[in-house]
């Protein structure tokens, strides 16, 4: 486990302190949550929304307080109007070891139906101390707001920190405007497409990519985001990239 250093800790800080202030300029609040199945109840019932996502459930996999937390946007009425989970894992090869195996969407219990995975395209080999962002979720009435890039950013950074991650990885569908989705508003370097005709984390047929970043690369992406914003001070709803 490689510990972040005391600059890095305070450059962490400083960015994490400016998208609270951004946020509070909506008159929004940002809130941490360590409870996935308040999440997952939110995910059934909340507009505009498809349900959980196998790879988060508690109910399907061992995310528990400690290995997992999602972070809230809460409006003066006290509503949650946007969110983002996380769950860390420690593995060797994240792709070979939980997707190949079906692992990454319901550990609890062995299957009695497991069948060989085919990927589309190569992936490199992902390990160490892995973080896993998804079910993300805007309230219809606060999109366009770049409130999706904001829960990703700023999220992936506190578990850079809280679990000391190597990479972080999240999962997107495969089509054009999830593409520029997943690069522009989430600020996800690299991608390979994954998966074609299934993905296991959801019913029915779909296309998934993997995105992935080195904590390197998320360090130089706060940097990035802390210079565009002292050079250019823009209001939420323009900060999209």
């Amino acid at each position: 486990m490689t510990m972040l250093t005391e600059k890095e800790m305070i450059d962490i800080q400083t960015f994490i302190d400016m998208q609270i202030g951004r946020a509070a300029a909506l008159d929004l609040q940002v809130k941490i949550d360590d409870d996935l199945e308040k999440w997952r109840k939110l995910m059934s019932s909340a507009p505009g929304t498809v349900g959980a996502s196998r790879t988060l459930d508690p109910l399907l996999n061992d995310i528990r307080p400690g290995n997992s937390f999602w972070m809230q946007l809460v409006d003066n009425k006290g509503e949650t109007i946007a969110c983002m989970a996380h769950r860390f894992i420690e593995t060797e090869n994240f792709v070979e070891e939980y997707i190949a195996t079906h692992r990454f969407f319901g550990n609890r219990c062995p299957s009695l139906r497991h069948y060989p995975v085919k990927f589309v395209e190569s992936v490199p080999v992902l390990r160490g101390r892995i973080n896993f962002g998804g079910g993300g979720w805007v309230h219809p009435d606060w999109r366009q707001n770049g409130l999706a890039g904001f829960l990703s950013r700023t999220s992936r950074i506190l578990a850079l920190r809280h679990f000391l991650i190597d990479y972080y990885i999240g999962f997107i569908m495969a089509t054009p405007n999830r593409r520029q989705y997943g690069h522009h508003r989430q600020g996800l370097l690299n991608r390979r497409q994954l998966l074609t005709g299934m993905y296991p984390g959801r019913d029915g047929n779909q296309d998934m990519d993997i995105y992935w970043m080195h904590r390197g690369e998320m360090m130089n992406q706060i940097y990035a985001d802390m210079a565009q914003e002292l050079d250019d001070v823009a209001p939420l709803t323009m900060r999209t990239a």
